[in-house]
């Protein structure tokens, strides 16, 4: 139902040529139902919103915000240094993965003194890290005062058997001595003597 038909139940009567001027003072100062209705939930959720906030804000009262900031600070500056300590320890770990791969690869025998051998702060220092490692443990192979700590390709000569089972040469020969002192027995006289 339009305001023209309601004027109308009442006995008045708009003429044609004023509705146009009748329809302008209406918008600008009268609502519908409708309208009214939206804009009384509009106001209501905005009554709902300042009672949340005014809660919310309830809770924080007494709370000193300059120390609350330092905390944040504080905690934020711990989160950083934690981050930085594992990213370190994790490049730690890599770097001596690195370490013991290189040995392995080498074949030591231990790690653990091969890696002590080693310059570890320079090896670090490297921007070359795989590389040098490599090269440096390459070079404790070669080098005749710690290559025993690696093992060759190459078989230990333990010396030759007779057919009777006695070994002589070698490192056997040692051995067969130092039982045969334990025994009481004498020492076995070899051709040479």
């Amino acid at each position: 139902m339009n305001i023209y038909e309601i004027l109308k139940e009442f006995g008045v009567e708009i003429p044609e040529d004023k509705k146009k001027d009748f329809d302008k003072k209406m918008q600008e100062h009268y609502k519908t139902a409708s309208e009214y209705e939206i804009q009384t939930k509009k106001l209501e959720t905005a009554e709902g919103k300042v009672s949340t906030l005014s809660d919310s804000l309830e809770k924080f009262k007494g709370v000193d915000v300059t120390k609350l900031n330092k905390d944040i600070e504080t905690l934020q500056k711990k989160l950083e240094d934690k981050d930085k300590e594992l990213i370190e320890q994790l490049a730690e770990r890599d770097f001596m993965d690195a370490l013991k791969d290189g040995v392995h690869a080498a074949k030591g025998k231990d790690a653990e003194k091969i890696i002590k051998l080693l310059d570890v702060e320079s090896l670090k220092a490297s921007k070359n890290q795989k590389e040098d490692i490599a090269a440096a443990i390459k070079a404790m192979a070669e080098d005749d005062v710690t290559k025993g700590m690696f093992h060759t390709d190459e078989p230990e000569q333990m010396g030759t058997a007779n057919v009777i089972g006695g070994i002589s040469g070698g490192s056997g020969s040692t051995a067969d001595a130092q039982m045969r002192a334990v025994m009481g027995l004498p020492p076995v006289e070899t051709k040479g003597e």
